[in-house]
């Protein structure tokens, strides 16, 4: 009893979700007047309803949308001439920003306008790390999962205002093979458990895997050797490598460990073709944490919320801004009331995302001027 209380109270000890508020109104800077031309992702119906609140403060603004390419066509959109915002569902990918930079010589202002889902499919969920139900590992850091995951290399990117508003591919993120992380012995298990070696699972489609590469690798594509390559269901060409598979085989492994969606953990989702989603009670999902020396945090919903856990995602939204130039005032004003609360309390009202924390709105912000 002890011992499942202090694990409550560990899953509630991060639990704050954003107050909506803290967040200041909208204070209108600039009459918005004309076209304003918005291509890319829906985001889940956010977009739409965004551009009919901003109406209400700029009845002057003649707002398009065009979701027909949603979010692999969106900075298509931009730098070919057709649109003014891009709103994407997932992190513009290295590939994506090329082209852009290739056209302007910089890459696009990135900015976030909300916190992925928990487990629904389809919301930006958090990435959950899991292993089998036997493994004594409670824990990990976003830098051991680097080294378990990834691999020896050269170098890694950084990407927009860290990279002087480039696509830099920097030696700072270079490890020899020493640094990798292959035997449980190294996480410090001990017994049994010390020399058997680590085995990967996760996702392979972009989609997937640049959002973990990003937020755990440094951008870098260079994984495991023995990393087991799965995609979701509707994306799969034999039953073999869908999504499913990946939890069966770290339930039957003890050495395994693997990252995924915690809808397909506990199943709670249902299938593209309507049958409900197989529970793997013999998964866990382990807390994890930002630093060596940082508290780890348990995937929960509130921790999402509030963006304590480390593996929540965003939904972005990337526009054409030229450094050390004024951002175009009429998309600078449509950002403005997005991160305002009344733009938040749409993105809140809407789901599946959530509404960004205060001090992270105001990151958001600076990136405007």
């Amino acid at each position: 009893m002890k011992l499942m209380l202090l694990s409550l109270m560990a899953a509630g000890a991060f639990a704050q979700a954003p107050d909506l508020n803290s967040i200041p109104s909208y204070k209108k800077e600039y009459d918005v007047v004309g076209g304003l031309r918005i291509a890319g992702s829906e985001l889940k119906g956010s977009v739409d309803l965004l551009v009919e609140g901003f109406r209400k403060f700029q009845p002057n603004a003649k707002i398009s949308t065009n979701f027909m390419t949603s979010s692999e066509g969106a900075l298509g959109m931009m730098y070919g001439g057709a649109s003014d915002v891009a709103p994407m569902g997932d992190d513009a990918k290295i590939t994506d920003q090329m082209p852009f930079f290739n056209s302007f010589g910089y890459v696009p202002t990135e900015l976030s306008i909300a916190t992925g889902g928990f487990e629904k499919r389809g919301t930006l969920f958090a990435w959950a790390i899991m292993v089998n139900k036997d493994n004594p590992i409670a824990k990990l850091s976003i830098d051991q999962l680097d080294r378990i995951f990834g691999s020896e290399r050269t170098g890694g990117w950084e990407v927009g205002a860290n990279a002087q508003n480039n696509l830099l591919f920097t030696a700072k993120y270079a490890r020899g093979p020493e640094t990798n992380i292959r035997t449980w012995g190294q996480l410090g298990l001990a017994g049994e458990w010390a020399n058997k070696p680590i085995e990967t699972y996760g996702y392979v489609a972009p989609g997937f895997a640049v959002s973990f590469e990003r937020m755990v690798m440094h951008w870098s594509t260079k994984w495991n050797p023995n990393f087991h390559e799965y995609v979701e269901a509707k994306e799969a060409l034999g039953d073999q490598v869908a999504s499913d598979r990946m939890y069966e085989a770290i339930e039957k492994n003890e050495y395994g460990i693997g990252w995924g969606a915690l809808m397909h953990v506990d199943g709670n989702c249902v299938n593209p073709e309507g049958s409900k989603c197989a529970a793997h009670p013999g998964v866990k999902v382990i807390a994890i944490s930002r630093t060596a020396e940082g508290p780890a945090v348990p995937l929960t919903a509130d921790n999402v919320a509030s963006r304590a856990y480390p593996l929540a995602r965003d939904a972005y939204i990337y526009v054409n801004k030229a450094p050390g130039r004024a951002m175009d005032p009429k998309v600078r004003e449509f950002l403005r009331f997005i991160l305002s609360r009344e733009g938040q309390e749409i993105i809140a009202k809407n789901g599946p995302y959530t509404n960004l924390p205060v001090a992270y709105i105001r990151e958001q912000l600076k990136k405007l001027d």
